[in-house]
């Protein structure tokens, strides 16, 4: 028999972000301090703006930026129907053909990865008679999505008898910034694409900067920049950290749900990881791999709690994390824990959890990012 059962209570999250929306804003401002003043800002706010909040970042972004762009038509088609009248640049391929109806019906401006598809977008359009802006994709060394740059007279040919596709952009992305002289090789190619559709009498504007470009590269600004991780105050890798100042915008959060005493000897958590080497006191939050909290930080990871880093002891479980409290006096349940973000002088950082975890900062913050509570910090637009 089903039961319908209906919580009457509202309930405070154990564990929750706080999203601050004007540190978004002032890190874009910082990147404008960085880039030419004629530059313009492509948004990269895919994937719930890593995990931030699609409709929030949004808004909070509209004034500031030029474009948008994300990775799934169900996005683009949020963002239309909560009214945002930016350009929007859809990353991906379409799947069904009513996608391709979508990015028609909801001016979306899609990216195009292949022959195949610039063909099917011709079709479409030639069928509604129709017009379809595009930006085209080249593929200079990344392997994934893209025309390669060595097919572009095909593309050349197909554009010149189009009477239905306005190439409006043409752009790349960038397999591996840290290595000048690959980007060195994927920006040489990436001109030899554009100089033969300019020469074929086209005209475009073009982007290739991801957020580490931005950084690292003026060369690679062009017309536009896409900046996405840096959008959120979080750096790519450690070698930008002095050319920009961030402020992260996302903060997780818990409390403690349990304290207890445990004596000298006894083990810690799954698999008896962890033997504690005095009588100590515990605590133990009520997050962990299923909240994002990685299991390969068991062992070796830290949260705050009263502005100290505290360590994280024995194996990380589903909702479950074990706290070493042994230097915290008088630890009480329901007491703040930061597991990324500030609290009182001390900050854990996004890129720094990555580090201990052997992963980048951007599966760390899409991870946190699919916790539903949230809290947005007030922004005045």
């Amino acid at each position: 028999m089903m039961m319908d059962v209906k919580i009457k209570r509202d309930l405070k999250p154990r564990y929750w972000l706080e999203i601050d929306l004007s540190a978004i804003t002032e890190n874009v401002s910082q990147i404008k301090s960085v880039i030419k003043s004629d530059t313009r800002i492509i948004a990269v706010i895919k994937s719930n703006a890593y995990g931030h909040g699609l409709l929030e970042v949004a808004s909070a972004l509209e004034e500031d930026v030029d474009f948008f762009a994300v990775a799934e038509i169900s996005e683009a088609v949020k963002l239309r129907e909560a009214e945002f009248q930016k350009p929007i640049l859809f990353l991906s391929n379409p799947l069904f053909e009513e996608e391709i109806e979508t990015i028609f019906d909801y001016d979306i401006i899609p990216a195009v990865n292949s022959m195949k598809f610039l063909k099917l977008y011709q079709q479409y359009a030639h069928s509604q008679d129709r017009c379809l802006d595009i930006h085209l994709k080249i593929d200079t060394g990344m392997s994934r999505m893209g025309i390669s740059w060595q097919e572009i007279d095909s593309v050349v040919s197909f554009l010149s008898d189009s009477r239905n596709i306005n190439l409006r952009a043409v752009f790349t992305h960038f397999a591996h910034t840290q290595d000048l002289e690959f980007t060195r090789m994927q920006m040489e190619r990436f001109q030899k694409a554009i100089s033969k559709l300019k020469n074929a009498g086209f005209k475009f504007f073009i982007h290739a900067a991801n957020s580490s470009a931005v950084l690292r590269y003026s060369t690679s600004w062009f017309d536009c920049i896409r900046p996405g991780l840096i959008i959120y105050g979080i750096y790519p890798e450690h070698e930008v950290k002095n050319r920009i100042k961030l402020k992260q915008a996302m903060s997780f959060k818990t409390r403690l749900v349990e304290v207890k005493e445990v004596k000298k000897g006894s083990f810690i958590g799954y698999n008896c990881t962890y033997k504690a080497t005095s009588d100590m006191k515990i605590g133990i939050i009520p997050v962990g791999y299923n909240q994002g909290l990685m299991w390969v930080l068991s062992n070796k990871g830290f949260v705050l709690l009263r502005g100290r880093r505290i360590p994280i002891l024995g194996r990380v479980s589903m909702d479950q994390t074990i706290l070493d409290l042994r230097d915290i006096a008088n630890p009480e349940i329901g007491e703040e824990v930061v597991i990324t973000g500030c609290q009182g002088e001390e900050e854990i950082r996004i890129e720094e959890i990555a580090e201990w975890a052997g992963t980048i900062p951007y599966e760390i913050a899409c991870s946190f990012g699919k916790i539903g509570n949230r809290v947005y910090k007030e922004w005045v637009g």
